[in-house]
């Protein structure tokens, strides 16, 4: 079967990477999530720090991770997700601190930075770091060094910074909640990983992949497939991303119901562009099934053969005769 054009990423001026998923009419099966961890695949060895925007449960620490792996740094992956710390500790577990340096501080320790020595520091929803600690943090990034806390001695690391926010770097600085000068430091390399809702042709083959571990993890057999299940998911609107859809998985394997009452769907695409969005997916998958076979694909989607090639003409789906 032939592909479709996929949606670009380009170079923009600073070395900026914007990986988005725009554009749903053009996006085929190999999906916009395989075109980031691409990109993701060819940064991974680079001495850059990486911005990684996304909202909740789109798989930032997947992403992170990941990028850490391919990377070849023979140091740690050290994660501190900044709105889990209190504001009181956070200098302490980013930096580490020296015996003494504040009331309970029996031994000295390291920090999150030293840890990541000769491996990646990745910090989690950095737009909860207080500013006073943003400020220290900037250092950090431009001299590649820190002190403890209570201690006088500077010392270098070598580590790479992912660092990743559920809402856009431009607005938190409007707001006064992110520093600017730190953003232009840590914004090298920006990676934004796209909701769910925007890339539909994902939803399908990661359903499927999710269902496969569930059933390997849970000790059960993957259900048969329902052809009706395929509309269902790409009509939810997976508010909580590919968290919910692998939860979904699990449930599917279980024997529950899959989703859950479903939610107005928050995207700007008309109700036509969004049917013929998931008409297209629904049509690949059926092709992908039966080998492109338009004969056996019409059978099992219940339409006339004809009425099949009108639609893939019109949908632009190119097909092996």
């Amino acid at each position: 079967m032939g592909r479709s054009a996929h949606p670009m990423l380009q170079w923009e001026t600073g070395d900026r990477i914007e990986a988005a998923a725009a554009g749903l009419e053009h996006v085929d099966t190999v999906g916009a999530m395989h075109l980031l961890y691409q990109t993701a695949r060819e940064l991974a060895p680079l001495p850059v720090d990486v911005l990684i925007e996304g909202e909740t449960g789109v798989g930032k620490d997947t992403l992170a991770k990941e990028m850490h792996e391919m990377s070849g740094r023979p140091g740690q992956f050290i994660a501190l997700n900044c709105a889990a710390i209190p504001e009181t500790l956070a200098e302490s577990e980013l930096f580490g601190a020296e015996a003494g340096a504040y009331t309970g501080a029996i031994r000295s320790r390291p920090g999150r930075i030293e840890a990541a020595h000769r491996g990646t520091l990745y910090l989690d929803e950095i737009d909860s770091m207080p500013m006073n600690l943003q400020a220290k943090l900037l250092r950090v990034l431009q001299e590649r060094g820190c002190e403890r806390v209570g201690s006088q001695k500077f010392v270098r690391f070598d580590l790479r910074v992912i660092a990743s926010t559920k809402l856009p770097f431009e607005r938190l600085i409007a707001q006064d909640r992110f520093r600017a000068d730190l953003y232009h430091r840590l914004n090298v390399v920006s990676l934004r990983i796209p909701p769910l809702r925007e890339r539909v042709a994902d939803i399908l083959p990661l359903f499927r992949r999710f269902v496969g571990e569930a059933a390997q993890r849970i000790g059960r057999k993957v259900p048969r497939y329902d052809p009706a299940l395929d509309t269902l998911l790409l009509t939810h609107p997976w508010s909580g991303n590919v968290r919910e859809l692998r939860a979904a998985a699990d449930r599917c394997v279980l024997g529950l119901p899959v989703v859950h009452a479903a939610s107005p769907l928050d995207c700007e695409q008309t109700l036509r562009e969004r049917l013929r969005c998931i008409e297209r997916v629904l049509i690949r998958s059926a092709l992908e099934r039966h080998a492109g076979s338009v004969q056996r694909a019409s059978q099992e989607l219940k339409v006339p053969v004809h009425t099949l090639y009108y639609r893939l003409r019109t949908l632009g789906i190119e097909w092996a005769n």
